[in-house]
């Protein structure tokens, strides 16, 4: 039976990230993905800092697009804000993924494609990771001193599922990857466009991401898709359709790829972190933002935490990974539950014509304000919208009655 300093489930930006960090120290790592390449779950890149790449050490060839714009559009008006010079990234995911798990393999470790997790107990002390390959009725056993989930949403190692009922802040969505011709693309090419309203996705939004080669990634996500909090009739292809048709303006396209993700994150990060030798990265412990649903670069903050703790504790300088948690919570903390309070707020808004204030709070924004809020989750910028929509809201109710 192979032995292993460490097992990771899920190669993902964390369990990329983590098994990274952890095989250039030197331990030895086993990265688990049951997906059979990386192209096979090329799920939505969202937008991110432009920092992002010197943090962690990635190169230019991870990303998809750089960005000097941000639009948001309302069902009824839209506001841009531009740069000279980029301010944003998209993240090619594949090829993120990819980077991270030839990192891996360079720096003696191993990667396993098409391997699915089954499960794990403890032997004489030792635990004993199950795992089975795709499409054969093989399983293979492994011995590691730690293991670690990071199967995303779905939490498979650690809490044995997703967060269920209240304690659930869950987002649904659809996603096209398109070729479209270099006119259209031109329109699009350096700019993370949002759209909010009723008109594009009832209780979500949509979005239209640029890609490298002509292409687009466009997609419609709904939160809370279990319930019906605003009204909404048609299906989430309806709304794609839809987005398609007003924004890219061309019968010209070819979809590529299409895929579809539901992502759980537990209220207040209530989230089972750690257990004696597993401890838990990425979305499995909720490290997705509830605002925006962007995870990607907390994710691989989450991995670079966890490393360190293993390596901290296979160096027996700490005993357990209890202060894993807290390590979290102030990467995070008080800014996610701020989130996740415009969350609730902005999702759960009926009324289309307050969304549409919304978005003329948003317009008094500076670039700068946006980017604190929509990419660094800043307390300072969350009250500066909170007290801009209110005084709109004002302003209209007067106007009204006048």
């Amino acid at each position: 039976m192979q032995q292993y300093d460490a097992v990771i489930i899920g190669a993902g930006p964390a369990g990329g990230v983590c098994a990274r960090e952890l095989s250039a120290t030197g331990r030895k790592t086993l990265l688990v993905e049951r997906a059979k390449d990386f192209s096979a779950n090329d799920f939505s890149s969202g937008g991110s800092t432009l920092e992002a790449l010197k943090i962690f050490d990635l190169p230019k060839t991870v990303v998809g697009a750089f960005c000097k714009q941000i639009r948001i559009a309302s069902s009824d008006d839209q506001h841009l804000w531009q740069s000279d010079k980029p301010v944003a990234i998209v993240f090619s995911f594949q090829k993120l993924r990819t980077f991270l798990a030839d990192e891996t393999v360079k720096n003696g470790s191993e990667l396993r494609l098409g391997w699915s997790y089954q499960g794990h107990e403890k032997k004489n002390g030792i635990t004993v990771v199950a795992l089975k390959k795709a499409g054969t009725r093989v399983i293979e056993y492994f011995e590691t001193k730690i293991l670690v989930d990071a199967t995303g949403s779905d939490r498979k190692v650690l809490s044995g599922g997703p967060p269920r009922g209240q304690e659930a802040i869950v987002g649904r969505g659809i996603e096209f990857l398109l070729e479209v011709p270099e006119a259209v693309y031109r329109t699009h090419a350096d700019c993370l466009s949002f759209f909010i309203g009723q008109l594009w996705m009832p209780q979500g939004y949509a979005w239209i991401f640029p890609m490298e080669h002509f292409r687009l990634k466009v997609g419609v996500g709904r939160n809370y898709p279990d319930e019906q909090v605003v009204p909404y009739e048609k299906a989430f292809r309806f709304y794609l359709d839809r987005l398609m048709s007003k924004e890219l303006l061309t019968d010209k396209i070819k979809i590529l790829d299409q895929h579809g993700k539901t992502l759980s994150y537990t209220a207040h990060q209530r989230d089972l972190y750690w257990k004696k030798n597993i401890i838990a990265i990425g979305d499995a412990v909720s490290t997705v933002n509830p605002l925006t649903f962007e995870g990607i670069r907390h994710a691989m903050m989450s991995g670079r935490i966890a490393a360190a703790q293993v390596n901290a504790l296979l160096d027996n300088k700490i005993s357990h990974f209890r202060y894993y948690k807290s390590e979290m919570r102030r990467v995070s903390g008080l800014k996610w539950i701020v989130s996740e309070q415009l969350t609730r707020k902005i999702y759960r808004e009926a009324d289309d014509r307050k969304v549409n204030l919304m978005l003329v709070a948003l317009k008094s924004f500076s670039l700068e304000d946006l980017l604190d809020l929509v990419f660094y989750y800043r307390l300072k910028s969350a009250l500066k919208f909170y007290f801009a929509y209110t005084r709109a809201l004002v302003q209209s109710v007067l106007k009204k009655k006048t």
